[in-house]
């Protein structure tokens, strides 16, 4: 399970020089995954993965223009010639417009009839997308198209055998699905933010999201006694509670053994989301006591997105805490329980976070008004 942070950027790197040695003018190939559950376009994969213009950018691809009638028409776009008047204003043409590209191909992808995304490829000469070109780059395109498809089903089989284990042991809690996924977009929003001053790239960002559901699935080993408990618990229940974070890691590791997931984009973040995600800035946290950095980023990005929902999540013993109240308490918590980067970026996106809470609203939430 020694699979390298940029490990899908590498792979796009090595389609890139098989394309260059064919058409030397396309200086950058790059992937925008689409989410439906948001509407949101976001970059994922790019070629030279150093130097992109478009590192960690999302957008709405409801109104993105041209963008949207490729997605709803399924056809591809060559513009020969970029210049501002083609492109339009969104911010993505006018980061494309600055890198200097001349001539851009565009191509929507998906899986049977869910669309994907896009794979774009720019060039440093116009004029050159011929439409013999054009055909040779879908060739690219579907073994691009292949890759991505591979990385997420495989997410996929992990996170669906995870779902069909928390059925059969009678997994129950509070943590709904609107809960998972709230925090799920909260994680995203705080790893987008910090993944460049920590070397991650948008392929992490992405599975921090898809991994984040997964940070408690060690409870279903936690008996119900204990889980459901509605008081506070003793010192020796908690201790069994604090059990889940190691226990999860276990449960992850043997179902990657048994399902041949080894390869699955980013695995070690996903086992380090379920067993560190109760560690504390200060060290004083469990299983491990680790502290500051040496917690991994994508553990301390979790506990904040998990606990900020929680406290503004009603719960079967308490009710829903209004948001300033939550983030006070996150404020007050930074340096102490929380990395306080993370803390900073998660209360700097007030906007976006009313947004997730109205898109994933329980019935009864009351923590938004």
């Amino acid at each position: 399970m020694n699979v390298g942070v940029e490990a899908l950027n590498q792979r796009l790197g090595r389609v890139h020089e098989q394309v260059r040695e064919y058409f030397p003018f396309i200086v950058r190939i790059s992937v925008a995954l689409y989410d439906p559950k948001t509407d949101d376009i976001k970059t994922f994969l790019y070629s030279p993965s150093e130097d992109s213009p478009l590192r960690h950018y999302r957008t709405k691809l409801t109104g993105a223009g041209w963008l949207d009638d490729l997605r709803r028409s399924r056809r591809s776009r060559v513009i020969d010639e970029l210049a501002p008047t083609v492109l339009g204003e969104q911010p993505h043409s006018v980061g494309i417009g600055a890198a200097d590209y001349k001539a851009s191909y565009t191509v929507p992808i998906f899986d049977e009839e869910n669309f994907l995304g896009f794979v774009f490829f720019n060039a440093d000469q116009s004029h050159v997308f011929a439409e013999n070109t054009t055909r040779q780059l879908d060739l690219f395109v579907r073994i691009i198209s292949l890759m991505i498809e591979s990385a997420l089903r495989s997410v996929t089989v992990l996170t669906g055998g995870l779902q069909l284990l928390r059925q059969i042991s009678r997994f129950r809690d509070d943590e709904t699905n609107n809960h998972l996924s709230r925090m799920s977009y909260y994680s995203e929003l705080v790893a987008r933010a910090i993944a460049a001053d920590i070397g991650r790239d948008d392929d992490w960002v992405e599975h921090v999201r898809l991994f984040a559901p997964l940070h408690d699935i060690g409870k279903i080993t936690t008996p119900d006694a204990i889980l459901l408990k509605p008081g506070k618990l003793t010192d020796a229940e908690f201790e069994v509670m604090k059990q889940h974070a190691a226990r999860g890691a276990e449960i992850l590791m043997a179902l990657i053994d048994g399902l041949s997931l080894e390869q699955v984009p980013h695995i070690e973040s996903l086992l380090h989301i379920a067993r560190h995600h109760h560690e504390r800035w200060d060290g004083k946290g469990y299983p491990d006591g680790l502290s500051g950095e040496g917690i991994p980023p994508e553990a301390r990005v979790i506990k904040v997105a998990d606990v900020f929902d929680a406290l503004t999540s009603k719960r079967c013993y308490k009710e829903a805490w209004p948001v300033e109240k939550a983030a006070q308490f996150l404020r007050e918590s930074a340096g102490t329980q929380f990395d306080p980067r993370c803390v900073e970026v998660l209360l700097s996106r007030d906007q976006e976070i009313l947004g997730i809470m109205k898109r994933f609203a329980d019935e009864s939430s009351e923590a938004a008004s």
